[in-house]
C-alpha cells in the first residue's frame, strides 16, 4: 500500500486548502456594486408596440416601421428592421449612448476637463421637434430626416448642423445628468456573469452645487405594465446606468449610486406603488447611507396615497411627459416624512413565545375591515386567473370585496377583539369594524378621512406626516368606508398621540402600508423611528 510521508501529507493538504481557496473566490460574487449593461457591443433592442404614437424608421434601410415589424433600442432610440441584416447594420454602424468613457480617475479627470461634444443619431424625431438654429419644424417628411443629439435632446436641420457647434452641454436637465466622462467603470466578473462590468468611481463637478444625479428604479410589470415604457424614458434623458431595472438588479445595487456619489445627495426617483416606496425606504434603512438621497415618485400602483400627500397624484403611465417628470423633480422641495417602528409580540401559543417581528410603517396601520379588503384582493391577485394587470381592474375587485363584506360583516364587533392605548392611556371604543392609525393625510386610495365632514373641528391640531404623531378613527362598516369614499360620511375619530398601543385577543385582518396579513393574538406597538428626506411637488406642479 502506497504510503505518504508528513511531509507529503502537509504539502498536499495545503495544496487542496489553496485549490479550495481558489474555488470559493470564483463562486463569491462581487460586494454590491452598480452594475452596468455595456452598450458598446449593440443596441438595447424591444419591439415598437407603441409606433402608433412614435414612429420610427430603420436607421438601416430608411423602411417606416408599422406595428410589431420592428425593433426599437430603448435607449439612445434607435430602431431597426426584424431582419438580422438590418439588426446587424444598425449595431455596426449606429453607437448607442455610452454609460463610461473611462477606465481610471486619472482618465476622467481628463476627459471631464475637456468639453463633450454631441452624438448625433438620424431621424426618428419627437413629434413636436424643432430645430435649435431656426426654429423652424424639424424631421418632417419620409425617411431618416433631420438629427437629434441622445444626451441634449436637441433636434437640429441636417443642413443647420454647423451652426450649431459640437459642444453638448446635456440639455435643461444637465444637474441630474451622469456624463459618461465621469463614469469609472471596471471588469466585476464572477462565474455567473463572466462579462459583469460595475462603476467603481464617479468624478462629479465640485463647482455646481445644483448638481444631483438622479437615479431612477422600478420594475417592467409595474403599473399596467407600463413600467418598461417608463425607465425606457428615462434611459433616453439619462445615463443609462441611472436607471434600473429591479428585475435585473437588486435595490441594494441600485443604492450604491448614493455611496458613490456622497457627500453629494441623490435623488432617487421610485417608479411603483407605495410598496415600491416603501422597499426603497427600508432598504436606505438597512444600508445606513452617510447620505441619505431625497426619495421622488412616479406612481404606477393602484392606491397611490402617499404619493397623493406628497402632491404627485393620483397615478401616471407611460404617456407622462418625461422632460416634465424631471422639471418637477428639480423644482420639488425637500420634506421629512415620519417613519414608525411597528413591533408586534405575538402571545404564548401552548407555553412557546413566538419571534417578535418588527416592521417599519410610513402611511397607515389598519386592523379589521379595509384590511379584510385588502387581504382578500392580495389572494386574488396571486390566483393563477388573475391574467390582466390594470389599475381599473384593481379598483373594481376591491370593490367586489367590499360589496361582499357589506353583506357578510366578518369584523362585526371588532372592538371585543382588542383594546386600544394611545399615550398609555386606554380608549373606549363604540362597536366598530376597523381601526386605523394614520401617518399621512390620505387613506383608502385618495380619501383625506379627517378633513371629512365637520368633526374635525371638534380637535385643536392640524395633522402633519412631520409632526412625529399619529391620528387614530374607526369605522364603523365596510358600507360606511364607501359612504366615505364618496364623502357622505366621516369616520369615529379617536384622536392623536406620540405612541400607540394595540392589544388583540383574537384573530383579525392587519396591514401595514398595502401589505395585508392574518394577525393572531399579540400586542402591537408604533414608535417614532426617523424621518427620511421626500421631495414635495409644489401646488403648481401636482397632478390632480
Amino acid at each position: 500500500m502506497f504510503e505518504l510521508s508528513p511531509w507529503d501529507t502537509l504539502i498536499y493538504t495545503l495544496l487542496i486548502l489553496a485549490l479550495m481557496f481558489f474555488i470559493s473566490k470564483l463562486f463569491i460574487g462581487s460586494p454590491p456594486a452598480v452594475r452596468i449593461r455595456d452598450n458598446k457591443n449593440g443596441h438595447r433592442w424591444s419591439y415598437t408596440d407603441f409606433v402608433i404614437n412614435f414612429p420610427l424608421h430603420c436607421n438601416a434601410c430608411e423602411t417606416f416601421l408599422l406595428t410589431a415589424t420592428g425593433q426599437c433600442c430603448t435607449v439612445c432610440g434607435a430602431a431597426a428592421c426584424t431582419t438580422a441584416k438590418c439588426i446587424r447594420t444598425v449595431d455596426r454602424k449606429v453607437s448607442c449612448k455610452s454609460v463610461s468613457r473611462c477606465k481610471s480617475l486619472e482618465e476622467a479627470k481628463v476627459k471631464s476637463a475637456q468639453p463633450a461634444r454631441h452624438r448625433w443619431l438620424a431621424g426618428n424625431l419627437p413629434l413636436d421637434s424643432t430645430c435649435s438654429v431656426c426654429d423652424d419644424p424639424a424631421g418632417d417628411g419620409p425617411g431618416l430626416r433631420d438629427l437629434r443629439c441622445v444626451w441634449c435632446q436637441r433636434s437640429v436641420h441636417t443642413q443647420c448642423k454647423e451652426l450649431l457647434g459640437d459642444k453638448c452641454d446635456y440639455g435643461k436637465h444637465s444637474n441630474l445628468i451622469v456624463p459618461p466622462e465621469r463614469v469609472v467603470a471596471k471588469q466585476g466578473r464572477t462565474v455567473a456573469s463572466p462579462r459583469r462590468k460595475i462603476i467603481s468611481h464617479l468624478l462629479l463637478p465640485t463647482d455646481n452645487p445644483q448638481f444631483r444625479p438622479l437615479v431612477v428604479v422600478g420594475n417592467n410589470k409595474s403599473g399596467n405594465s407600463d413600467g418598461a415604457a417608463v425607465l425606457a424614458g428615462f434611459r433616453r434623458h439619462l445615463n443609462p446606468a441611472q436607471v434600473v431595472e429591479l428585475g435585473e438588479s437588486s435595490m441594494e445595487e441600485a443604492l450604491e449610486w448614493c455611496t458613490l456619489a456622497s457627500p453629494r445627495q441623490c435623488i432617487v426617483l421610485a417608479c411603483g406603488g407605495d410598496g415600491t416606496i416603501g422597499w426603497v425606504l427600508n432598504t436606505i434603512d438597512k444600508l445606513k447611507l452617510s447620505t441619505p438621497p431625497a426619495i421622488a415618485i412616479f406612481p404606477l400602483g393602484t392606491g397611490n396615497d402617499l404619493a397623493r400627500a406628497l402632491g404627485y397624484g393620483s397615478g401616471s403611465d407611460c404617456s407622462e411627459d418625461i422632460t416634465r417628470v424631471m422639471s418637477d423633480v428639480e423644482n420639488a422641495k425637500i420634506v421629512d416624512l415620519d417613519r414608525w417602528k411597528v413591533e408586534v409580540v405575538p402571545k404564548r401559543h401552548l407555553r412557546i413565545r413566538l419571534p417578535t417581528t418588527t416592521i417599519f410603517m410610513n402611511n397607515y396601520l389598519s386592523i379589521g375591515v379595509d384590511a379584510l379588503v385588502t387581504h382578500n384582493f392580495h389572494k386574488a391577485r396571486e390566483s393563477p386567473f388573475y391574467l390582466i394587470s390594470s389599475r381599473i381592474i384593481n379598483k373594481l375587485i376591491y370593490f367586489s370585496y367590499g360589496t361582499k363584506d357589506v353583506l357578510e360583516r366578518q369584523c362585526q364587533n371588532l372592538n371585543n377583539k382588542l383594546e386600544l392605548y394611545m399615550d398609555g392611556k386606554k380608549i373606549e371604543l363604540p362597536e366598530i369594524e376597523s381601526v386605523v392609525v394614520l401617518n399621512i393625510p390620505y387613506w383608502g386610495a385618495g380619501v383625506k378621512p379627517w378633513e371629512l365632514g365637520s368633526g374635525h373641528k371638534d380637535f385643536n391640531f392640524t395633522p402633519s406626516f412631520s409632526d412625529k404623531k399619529l391620528e387614530v378613527f374607526c369605522v364603523y362598516s365596510s358600507f360606511h368606508i364607501a359612504q366615505m369614499q364618496v364623502g357622505l360620511s366621516e369616520p369615529h375619530r379617536v384622536g392623536q398621540a406620540r405612541e400607540v398601543k394595540i392589544k388583540l385577543t383574537g384573530s383579525v385582518p392587519m396591514q401595514i402600508d398595502g401589505e395585508p396579513w392574518e394577525q393572531h393574538p399579540s400586542e402591537i406597538s408604533l414608535q417614532h423611528h426617523t424621518q427620511v428626506p421626500m421631495l414635495q411637488m409644489g401646488t403648481r406642479n401636482a397632478v390632480s
